[in-house]
């Protein structure tokens, strides 16, 4: 009987040591953010993205885009003809913002659901 005990115990020690340190491991990749994509916007498009790493790239004047789900803060570029005028909206369809190409610049993308891009 005092066997068995024996090495349930070091058994359980073993499996804590090993929880610990792969809890160590997670704990140290967490730590170390992967690099920030850069966003790639091509002539006449206006493009975003936000924290939670969704993105739009638009051209088409004749829609209103409802976008991704953006959540936080990211770039918005501009990079249609110049003098272009990009509209972005809220839920309700009310006017935000506007951003005349050529524009980059930070936005907080929340707010913002839906864009006209010209």
């Amino acid at each position: 009987m005092g066997l068995r005990k024996l090495v349930t115990t070091l058994l359980a020690a073993g499996t804590l040591l090993g929880g610990s340190l792969i809890g160590t491991s997670a704990s140290a990749a967490e730590r170390t953010a992967p690099p920030k994509p850069r966003l790639d916007c091509p002539y006449y498009f206006v493009c975003g993205q936000a924290a939670n790493g969704s993105w739009f790239r638009y051209k088409d004047c004749n829609f209103e885009f409802q976008l991704p789900n953006l959540i936080g803060s990211g770039p918005l570029i501009n990079n249609q003809t110049a003098g272009t005028v990009a509209r972005f909206y809220d839920k309700s369809h009310r006017l935000l913002f506007t951003s005349r190409a050529y524009e980059s610049r930070t936005v907080n993308w929340t707010p913002v659901w839906y864009v006209r891009a010209c």
